[in-house]
């Protein structure tokens, strides 16, 4: 992927827990919540050594709306920290580091949907930063 200023580049690996299912509409949803919302929300979380954030999305004990637990991963797989994020929560995060341009499926890894996604170093040079 290229870069042209330098930044920080993540992967965000995401699954379904088990035996939970989506409709294709929310399926939609989730991917546009991946692309759009998730990247933002996390960013705030992020230590230096993260360079993988491993998520499950399960239905809400008390809304219907997803819940992702995520896994802050460093590059020898360690685990740094788990948060769990609420996607209620995530519509209108702003982040103006995540450069959405920028943001790449990568297909299917173990099970997991990944993503490459793009933090820049300078926020002034992201183009297109509206949600």
């Amino acid at each position: 992927m290229e870069q042209d200023t330098p930044g920080r580049m993540l992967i965000i690996s995401s699954r379904l827990a088990e035996g939970y299912q989506l409709t294709e509409s929310a399926t939609k949803n989730l991917q546009h919540v991946f692309t759009t919302w998730f990247p933002r929300v996390v960013y705030g979380d992020l230590t230096p050594d993260t360079v993988q954030v491993r998520v499950v999305v399960k239905q809400g004990m008390i809304t219907t709306k997803n819940v992702f637990g995520a896994a802050f991963v460093r590059a020898d797989g360690s685990v740094i920290k788990s948060v769990t994020y609420d996607q209620d929560r995530m519509v209108g995060k702003v982040c103006p580091y995540y450069d959405q341009s920028k943001t790449k499926y990568q297909g299917k890894n173990d099970g997991f949907d990944e993503r490459a996604v793009y933090y820049s170093a300078d926020p002034a040079t992201i183009k297109n930063r509206a949600p």
